[in-house]
């Protein structure tokens, strides 16, 4: 369920490392409150010194590492000691303790707490900290006294606008709203988990290993026959999204080493859980880990990666414990102006359909070596890599690849990898990925002003001779 904040934050509330404090929306992602207020231990001389810098950021700092919950729980009692009779700084803490969701250890306990203790030292009629601590009351299952609180804030609102809003959170609070579904935020969280909790339990196959164990000589997959009837674009969304999936490895954050989630795409081919993907998504030795989520949120570790072609950037992998999932066809005929449609997970913004055309056929030579490829006008970005281009029958035409960037000064171009990638073949995590969009993060930004992006995708003849099918 989402409900709209009613206030923009005053700017001396504003934490550098907290922007997502003035997003809207409650969250209500299911991973927990830290541990308790009252039990947490005293702070170790690096916390100490980080919090008498900046407490309030130090705080949601610890708050999102992912072994950060007992520093993040010593910050939380160290503000509520030292800063109780600073509004201010209590509300701000349990205003980002509800309502941001990149923390990875969220102690409802410690926003209730900080609250109320907001409220004591605003006298008890700030309206910021009423609605803070109302929400602080509802997020704890205490409806009734939230319902109160909320309407202390809009029998004492005189701003028109500000009042509305407060009126529309009391009535989500008074009856509460059906829960909409799952966010990309928790998504991620999730497989970020699962992920995790596989490497843990020593069940997971790392990436290095994968590699080893593979070969560039094609493998037999049995593909499915191609569909030939057209159907409208929403009913392709509705049949092709099952076959689609997340690709996601764990790798080390340049500057932490903590393991980031690095995300692509990848298309069914077989129901035994066969799923294509680009080799440049899962060339990430590194990590301890290669899994993929499916569109029923479940996530399977990668226990092979049955045949490779680096030079076509094309992977078929094979998933655990799946042998139920709709396979996808492929149309090797296709031709110049044929509609397509991309389905993929730009920049996390999962199972997300572009349309255009197939704009042309061409020949790449790369170190000697020359492949075909095609363009689209189908937009594709970060995260892309690996997703299937359909045609109207849902078929698979293609696969996504790359970017190639064109600017005016010199004819200068530049091409960049769409899933996460540094360099042709490697892929970086999501943090790193979202400096840009659509071109490569690690090179100088080219003179003149930029023309036009040409979408680069790998043709589905070439990922049925790696499949060892006949086109």
């Amino acid at each position: 369920m989402a409900l709209l904040r009613a206030r923009v934050m005053p700017s001396s509330l504003m934490r550098p490392s907290a922007t997502l404090l003035a997003a809207c929306g409650l969250a209500w992602w299911g991973f927990g409150p830290g541990r308790g207020v009252a039990d947490e231990p005293p702070l170790d001389a690096e916390v100490a010194v980080t919090a008498a810098v900046s407490p309030t950021d130090a705080y949601f700092e610890h708050a999102r590492r992912r072994d950060g919950q007992v520093s993040a729980a010593a910050l939380g009692r160290r503000l509520l000691r030292v800063h109780a009779e600073d509004a201010d700084v209590l509300d701000t803490l349990a205003w980002g303790i509800l309502t941001d969701d990149t923390l990875r250890h969220r102690d409802l306990p410690l926003a209730l707490a900080a609250s109320r203790a907001a409220l004591a030292a605003a006298g008890g009629e700030d309206l910021d900290v009423l609605e803070t601590h109302a929400r602080a009351l509802f997020e704890s299952g205490r409806r009734d006294e939230a319902v109160a609180v909320q309407r202390r804030a809009v029998e004492r609102c005189d701003d028109p606008s500000t009042r509305l809003a407060f009126e529309e959170v009391l009535r989500a609070y008074a009856d509460p709203p059906p829960e909409p579904g799952t966010t990309d935020e928790e998504r991620i969280r999730a497989i970020e988990q699962a992920a995790l909790a596989l490497v843990d339990a020593g069940r997971a196959v790392s990436v290095a290993d994968l590699l080893d164990r593979t070969s560039s000589e094609p493998c037999a997959v049995e593909i499915s026959r191609p569909a030939e009837e057209p159907c409208p674009a929403e009913s392709l969304y509705e049949r092709a999204r099952p076959s689609v999936v997340v690709m996601a490895a764990l790798e080390p954050d340049l500057d932490t080493g903590e393991l980031e989630v690095s995300l692509a795409t990848g298309f069914v081919v077989h129901a035994s859980g066969v799923v294509v993907t680009n080799f440049h998504v899962i060339d990430v030795p590194e990590s301890p880990v290669l899994v993929a989520m499916t569109a029923d949120g479940a996530v399977h570790a990668v226990t092979s990666v049955l045949a490779v072609s680096p030079l076509a950037d094309i992977a078929v992998c094979r998933l655990d414990g799946r042998h139920d999932l709709p396979a996808l066809a492929f149309n090797t005929a296709a031709r110049p102006g044929l509609h397509l449609h991309a389905l993929s997970h730009p920049d996390a913004a999962f199972w997300s359909l572009t349309d255009g055309i197939l704009s042309r056929f061409f020949v790449l030579r790369e170190d000697g070596l020359a492949r075909t490829m095609f363009t689209t006008t189908a937009d594709f970005a970060v995260g892309s890599s690996g997703g299937p281009l359909l045609d109207e029958r849902g078929n698979v035409v293609g696969m996504v690849s790359s970017t190639l960037a064109i600017y005016a000064a010199e004819g200068s171009a530049r091409r960049g990898a769409c899933a996460d990638v540094r360099r042709p073949a490697r892929a970086v995590p999501r943090k790193a990925a979202r400096i840009s969009a659509a071109v490569h993060p690690d090179i100088d930004q080219p003179a003149g002003d930029f023309q036009m992006g040409l979408n680069m995708c790998v043709p589905a003849a070439d990922i049925l001779a790696l499949l060892g099918a006949k086109p």
